[in-house]
């Protein structure tokens, strides 16, 4: 599998938008946490600095992977203005085990 780190910018004044859909958004991301989904999440959480959020993934593909982005609550609802998807290789640290 390869490690992405994908970055969620938020669509202006999507605030309340958010917080209608965070428990969705939430459950449905939670859906990717089994170590043999072809999708997984690793980690995940907001980043106040700049309004967005980032989310460390491990897929199969980067095409399966954004699949499943396109049908996250919170792009489904407009509030990700836009995502920023990075291959990255997690030599040191918790995630080590997952580098290529």
């Amino acid at each position: 599998m390869t490690v992405f780190a994908v970055e969620y910018v938020y669509a202006e004044n999507s605030t309340e938008l958010r917080n209608e859909h965070r428990p969705k958004h939430r459950e449905y991301l939670g859906g990717f946490l089994a170590e043999d989904a072809s999708v997984r999440l690793l980690a995940s959480g907001p980043t106040p600095a700049n309004d967005g959020a980032l989310l460390i993934m491990a897929a199969q593909s980067e095409e399966e992977l954004v699949k499943v982005l396109d049908n996250d609550p919170f792009k489904l609802s407009g509030a990700v203005a836009k995502s920023i998807l990075t291959e990255w290789n997690p030599v040191t640290g918790l995630l080590n085990e997952y580098a290529s």
